[in-house]
């Protein structure tokens, strides 16, 4: 009994840490595998999505700000991007505070694109959870919404951590 209060006291153990990173991991995975048919369906790969999404939640978003998120190269962006543009899907134009900056924004079909691959991405997770008790269900969002305010919104853990 004591030594589950001192563990409790420091937190989860290295074991969990990485089950519950694998967990994290498995089950991205898994929403990713199943939304690749409504991506098909939409013409446009998960790179281009994930660029299209990015678009639609950083305003203003660029080519530059687009690959940080993703953490990959500019010009891999870049390509994704002007396929977007070529699909009526993003929208290129300069930005009015700095004229040398080139803003990205969504066309209305790409607002709908991303919204719908999104209401597919919601549907495949209530499904997978349809019979779980709601009490798990709540630990799980209060678990993952500290996680994510931990984590802070640059993505760079708060505090004393790494």
């Amino acid at each position: 009994m004591v030594a589950t209060a001192s563990v409790n006291r420091r937190g989860p153990s290295l074991a969990d840490v990485d089950e519950l990173i694998a967990c994290v991991h498995d089950v991205t995975k898994s929403v990713l595998h199943r939304v690749h048919p409504a991506l098909e369906s939409e013409g446009i790969t998960m790179a281009q999505f994930s660029t299209l999404h990015l678009i639609s939640i950083h305003h203003p978003a660029t080519v530059s700000s687009v690959a940080r998120h993703l953490s990959t190269a500019a010009p891999n962006v870049s390509v994704d991007v002007g396929r977007l543009v070529a699909a009526d899907l993003v929208t290129q134009h300069h930005s009015q505070r700095d004229r040398r900056t080139v803003e990205l924004s969504l066309t209305p079909e790409g607002r709908k694109v991303d919204a719908r691959v999104w209401e597919q991405i919601g549907q495949l997770v209530a499904h997978a959870a349809r019979d779980l008790p709601r009490e798990r269900v709540t630990m799980a969002i209060q678990v993952l919404r500290e996680l994510n305010q931990r984590l802070g919104p640059s993505g760079v853990p708060n505090g004393d951590g790494p």
